[in-house]
């Protein structure tokens, strides 16, 4: 061996000099910006006629957003409510109800998070810090609508002419041109709501909807959620125990669920129709239907999430008729398009599993099935929209599970692709606008960043919406790859100074749980992948089975009454394999990280296959899944009297004692969705069992770290646990 190459190999053995003065600022960037998103235009709302697109969107590194308008054929955009302006003399006060929606659907930001368009296009509905306004697009006159601080989920009538809001825990109904406002609704107590979708529907069903407005808006259907025998968790910021604690209705696995029944209210009120159907088998309120010149319909499912059924019912009897049941031997997965009616009143869209993987098919008013609609080799992930001419416009993968493709198609057709502009995206969501005349299209593509942009019904771009979003100072160049015998998809992140022969440790960023059809991620240009990469690793994500129905269903069914094995054995063999092409993989210095259900993967990696994974950090992690909520742990594992083995093979706390790798424990004291006793029980039992994790407790955080220092002093200390258990490159 040369002097030369001796010098070559000593000056890269070195640690790799850590960026000290880009590392800081480009986190607190990072944060401030709430990754590079802030900025962007979300919510867009297209006016009938076409003529402009209403937005929200914040300042570049605010979380606080503001309603805009922009003119299609100009491109001038002005602001139509500027929640700065009205938090300047209104501050901000959510109710703790309203904030627990907010966490439902993850939305970290404030301001005016929701609005809503009258069908004629001349009146907005804003919620704003509580309060409610109404919003004359023409004008620009707004009026602060005279409900109570705090109403919940206000939403105009179809004329545009009344709202409904919840207020009390009763529903009730304002009429904008007097002011005058009643309860249509009564009986409401502590613990029992009229008008709000329970926890586990918010949550895990998708469904934030407590109430629906008949087409005519002379009623409203409304769900009674009685949470009376539910037990209850309490929440308290340890840091300020002089505070009160708050209370939530939490019905974990095994245990008392929320009673829920259906009833409808004449707009003048009176006594409410109840809806009548087997609660007893079906105790689920999945999913609920009322649209212009159809019947009212609704999927119930029972305890165990293998049977539903479709059922049409009569507002003014409370009768109902089953026009259909699904079965599923492991469990039902549910979808956004169910029950979508066809504009013509053919029939309605319905979402099936049965044939091995997604596909939608095209149901008669009586529940027959007509013909398909999207068939199982399109891969469906997502439907965008039916336009007034019948067409059905989706998203699907069609032969590559890791980016989206639109198409449009007629039942019974072979589907059309909507070819967009440019190279073909690594990110797309779409929505059908002005009655399919033009789309809502979010897209992203390699060095752009995200983008929203009308286009036409043929993929042609009519104007992009304005975004003040900060690009960032580089963007991840992920590799995507399908690894070892199972075929597993995963994707690379290299640091921008990577040194080819030289040994990296290596980060594993995992989620591994159950989502459905949702984006597997592995494209993501994230930079905060890219900056952890740079510190000295390489990042590895691995789509495991269980993860995904995108892979079919007998990839996600596999996890069916165990959580833990297959998930882990996939991670493991991927990770092998992705070695086996990519030398520099070092396979003795393994971290691996995640949240929530990443975080349980995370924390099983390092008690499980401590031989494997070195270091583990692990944010609120489910530890024992008897304390998870009921309809997500039951439709994986089953109810915990049935299936106690089921429940025993994926605990944590079953794990200590046995060897685990050095593991960083960290839980937001005030989250109500994986709550602090699952990383507090799993501590206690290392520490039992002699063999302690780290622990590090958020101060009334969440279950979502948005806080811009709180998610900078997490991304420093994930780095520097990493690097003080895995060390740096090596020749």
């Amino acid at each position: 061996m040369t002097p030369a190459l001796l010098l070559a190999l000593t000056i890269v053995s070195a640690p790799p000099p850590a960026p000290p003065a880009a590392a800081p600022s480009f986190l607190r960037e990072l944060s401030e910006t709430r990754g590079y998103r802030a900025g962007s235009p979300s919510r867009a709302t297209v006016v009938p006629g076409g003529s402009e697109v209403i937005f929200l969107r914040s300042g570049s590194r605010s979380g606080v957003l503001s309603l805009f308008a922009t003119d299609v054929a100009t491109g001038k955009t002005r602001e139509l409510l500027t929640a700065e302006a009205l938090l300047a003399s209104e501050p901000e006060d959510l109710s703790d109800a309203e904030k627990a929606r907010l966490e439902r659907q993850r939305i970290t930001a404030r301001g005016i998070t929701h609005y809503e368009m009258a069908q004629d296009g001349k009146t907005f509905l804003a919620s704003l810090g509580g309060r409610l306004y109404a919003v004359d697009r023409i004008t620009g006159e707004k009026r602060r609508m005279p409900t109570p601080q705090g109403a919940l989920d206000p939403r105009l009538s179809p004329d545009g002419k009344q709202v409904a809001y919840v207020a009390g825990g009763e529903l009730h109904v304002l009429d904008i041109a007097t002011g005058k406002a009643r309860a249509l609704t009564t009986g409401a107590t502590e613990w029992k709501t009229h008008g709000l979708a329970e926890f586990v529907a918010q949550e895990e069903m998708d469904r934030r909807e407590g109430y629906w407005w008949s087409p005519d808006g002379r009623s409203l259907a409304f769900e009674e959620a009685d949470d009376t025998e539910v037990e209850k968790l309490s929440i308290q910021d340890p840091a300020r125990p002089e505070r009160r604690a708050v209370q939530f209705a939490y019905p974990r696995a095994g245990r008392q669920n929320t009673k829920v029944r259906l009833g409808v209210v004449a707009l003048e009120g009176g006594a409410p129709t109840w809806i009548d159907w087997d609660r007893e088998r079906y105790p689920y309120l999945a999913q609920v239907r009322w649209q212009k010149g159809a019947p009212l319909l609704l999927v119930v499912q029972d305890r165990s999430q293998t049977e539903e059924a479709v059922l049409r019912a009569d507002p003014g009897s409370g009768k109902t008729t089953v026009l259909l049941v699904e079965k599923d031997a492991s469990w039902l997965n549910l979808n956004d398009a169910a029950l979508r009616w066809m504009p013509d009143g053919s029939g309605f869209l319905w979402f099936t599993e049965r044939g091995g993987g997604a596909e939608l098919e095209l149901r008669s008013p009586g529940g027959e099935r007509l013909s398909g609609v999207v068939p199982l080799e399109y891969g469906y992930v997502g439907l965008a929209g039916v336009s007034d001419a019948g067409d059905v416009y989706f998203l699907g993968t069609r032969g590559d599970p890791t980016r989206e493709r639109l198409f449009r198609v007629r039942p019974g057709a072979v589907p059309v692709e909507v070819v967009l502009p440019g190279e073909p995206p690594t990110g797309l969501w779409a929505k059908v606008a002005d009655g399919g005349k033009v789309l809502v299209v979010s897209s992203s593509r390699p060095g752009e960043g995200s983008r929203l942009a009308l286009v036409g019904p043929d993929g042609k771009e009519r104007i992009q919406l304005p975004s003040v979003a900060v690009q960032p100072p580089f963007r991840a160049r992920p590799e995507i790859r399908q690894v070892g015998k199972r075929g597993l998809w995963t994707s690379l992140v290299r640091p921008r100074d990577f040194q080819p022969g030289v040994k990296y440790p290596v980060i594993v960023q995992v989620y591994g749980g159950p989502i459905g059809l949702r984006a597997l991620g592995l494209r993501s240009e994230s930079p905060r992948a890219q900056w952890i990469a740079d510190q000295g690793f390489l990042v590895v994500k691995v789509v495991n089975r269980g993860e995904t129905a995108r892979l079919g269903r007998e990839f996600e069914r596999a996890v069916k009454g165990d959580l833990a094995g297959p998930a882990l054995e996939d991670q493991v063999e991927a990770l092998a394999a992705l070695a086996a092409v990519v030398p520099e993989i070092d396979l003795s210095r393994v971290g691996i990280t995640g949240w929530s259900f990443g975080g349980y993967m995370a924390a099983l990696a390092a008690l499980r296959r401590p031989d494997v994974y070195r270091a583990a950090v692990a944010g609120a992690p489910v530890v024992d899944w008897r304390d998870y909520d009921t309809y997500y742990t039951e439709r994986y594992l089953g109810l915990p009297a049935a299936a106690p083995e089921a429940y025993d093979r994926s605990s944590l706390t079953r794990l200590a004692g046995k060897g685990h790798a050095p593991l960083l424990l960290v839980h937001g004291t005030a989250d109500d969705n994986v709550y602090l006793l699952h990383s507090i029980k799993l501590a206690d039992a290392l520490f039992r069992a002699g063999a302690p994790a780290s622990f590090v407790p958020l101060a009334n955080v969440t279950h979502l770290a948005a806080d811009p220092d709180t998610a900078e002093r997490l991304a420093e200390m994930e780095i520097r646990f990493f690097r003080e258990n895995l060390g740096a490159p090596r020749p």
